[in-house]
């Protein structure tokens, strides 16, 4: 394990050249490089790695974003294949939303039962949402995301639970989950974010473009291979098939000839999942199944 941790380490180190050439001008590859060592040494489950080349090319979509793999803009992730995945995060897609230099501020919040909640969806100020901490504030039965633009303008987006629900179940991870294929997933362990991530990539159709947007747009997209939609209801009713995950093959992949090949790990009985991203490493059985990851 501590090998193969090396060899990988090595493999980053092999490709600062490489990412140097798609990173943004504030984050310096030596920095991008040191970080994603980082992450590999604290993911869990690293040695069900089976294709080196996919933790290449996680570190090289991260770099195109301009996300660095610290578990707060985004995370690696092993999926069911045993391919390392990269997750952009909350935090880190609101950064690269403020990064446009359009917008003034953005909230992505759940609703609860005690909550005051008013949603007018005409009115100047469409939302009206007030929080008393000095009592429980029950369970969450609406999601909303609000971004006020520098020029005045502003624009929401409001989802119940049961819209929220309408997409988790047709997630393929959700599925296998409620099949028990797999122990658990992101849509059981951290509900309530996945709900915050739904909303917000409905939130970010309606923001502003503008040339400097290319790496929001792109990390956003992202967000759908957290669900494996077969289609997505707008808001106006009507129904369009989400575009597949499409296979970057950036100047990083590019030089993928250079990393070094590992054997297939061996097995890990331990359940465990990721505390940051709640993605699950373990399974209920050795059938895993393409696509099942969250």
């Amino acid at each position: 394990m501590a090998n193969s941790l090396t060899i990988m380490k090595q493999d980053l180190g092999k490709m600062r050249d490489e990412f140097a050439k798609s990173l943004p001008g504030h984050i310096t590859a030596d920095k991008f490089v040191r970080t994603a060592q980082t992450a590999i040494a604290l993911t869990r489950n690293i040695d069900r790695v089976k294709n080196p080349q996919s933790l290449m090319a996680a570190c090289s979509k991260a770099a195109s974003d301009g996300l660095i793999l610290d578990g707060r803009e985004a995370a690696l992730v092993i999926d069911y294949q045993g391919d390392v995945q990269y997750r952009p995060m909350m935090r880190g897609l609101l950064k690269l939303a403020y990064n446009s230099g359009e917008i003034k501020s953005i909230m992505v919040e759940p609703v609860r039962d005690s909550d005051v909640f008013e949603y007018s969806p005409t009115a100047d100020d469409p939302i009206v949402h007030k929080i008393d901490l000095r009592q429980d504030r029950g369970e969450v039965y609406a999601y909303y995301a609000l971004a006020k633009l520098k020029n005045g303008g502003m624009v929401h987006e409001v989802m119940s639970n049961s819209d929220v629900h309408r997409i988790r179940d047709r997630s393929d991870a959700f599925k296998a989950y409620k099949a028990g294929k797999i122990k658990s997933t992101p849509w059981h362990t951290d509900e309530v974010e996945m709900g915050r991530k739904t909303v917000f990539r409905r939130l970010s159709k309606y923001l502003p473009s503008s040339t400097d947007r290319d790496a929001f747009r792109q990390a956003v997209e992202r967000i759908d291979d957290d669900y494996s939609f077969e289609a997505e209801a707008d808001v106006n009713g009507e129904v369009s098939a989400p575009r597949p995950a499409t296979k970057t093959r950036g100047g990083a992949a590019a030089a993928l000839k250079n990393v070094t090949p590992q054997s297939k790990p061996a097995n890990d009985d331990a359940p465990e999942y990721d505390q940051e991203t709640g993605e699950v490493y373990d399974y209920a059985d050795d059938t895993r199944q393409a696509g099942d990851d969250i």
